[in-house]
């Protein structure tokens, strides 16, 4: 018997990711820096020193440029490190030696780690996104699973916002109990907050 949730999903899934990978390169390259210029402007107006971000995977928005700068700036930047089922974050500065994952996403290939109840923004990839902040990811529940302490106490938790192109936003979205909310996205056409 199918579950009709995960086939929704699944379906959304596969559509989103089909129409984010046919961006044209000159969209995407435009999409990218204006989320980063959104990114740079959304920092410069909070004290956030400890702050999560991702590389760029299956065609998802390329933050170097604001991680870069943000470096450059005294920030500390963090990645995802998948370590069998769990996932930790380790210290990224430019230049720094990256090695792909089991999935073929760079990952920082040592240095300090950092809790994640110590940081204070997790810029999180998504595949889809709705209007009240629930997030559909690839699938793996990596970022439910390593956050769930700030669903159980929100105030607790770092402020979690998506990056990703507006064509990810979907009119609704079904959640399961584990699903860990976003505060916000970030995307070409600015920050939306959702919860703070």
């Amino acid at each position: 018997m199918t579950d009709p949730t995960q086939d929704r999903k699944a379906e959304l899934r596969t559509r989103l990711l089909d129409t984010r990978a046919g961006l044209h390169p000159h969209q995407r390259l435009r999409a990218d820096r204006q989320i980063c210029s959104h990114l740079l402007r959304l920092l410069g107006d909070r004290d956030y020193v400890d702050v999560a971000a991702f590389m760029p995977f299956r065609g998802e928005p390329d933050l170097t440029p604001a991680m870069e700068a943000l470096s450059e700036a005294g920030r500390r930047i963090w990645l995802p490190v998948v370590d069998g089922p769990a996932m930790t974050f380790r210290r990224w500065r430019p230049g720094l030696k990256m090695a792909p994952n089991r999935f073929g996403i760079p990952e920082p290939a040592e240095g300090r780690e950092c809790e994640p109840e110590r940081l204070e923004l997790v810029l999180t990839p998504l595949v889809a996104f709705s209007g009240n902040g629930t997030r559909l990811g690839m699938g793996a529940g990596f970022y439910d699973k390593t956050f769930a302490f700030a669903r159980k106490n929100p105030t607790a938790g770092p402020w979690m916002v998506g990056a990703a192109y507006a064509l990810q936003q979907v009119d609704s979205l079904p959640s399961e109990p584990w699903d860990v909310p976003l505060g916000g996205v970030i995307t070409e056409r600015g920050l939306q907050v959702f919860r703070e």
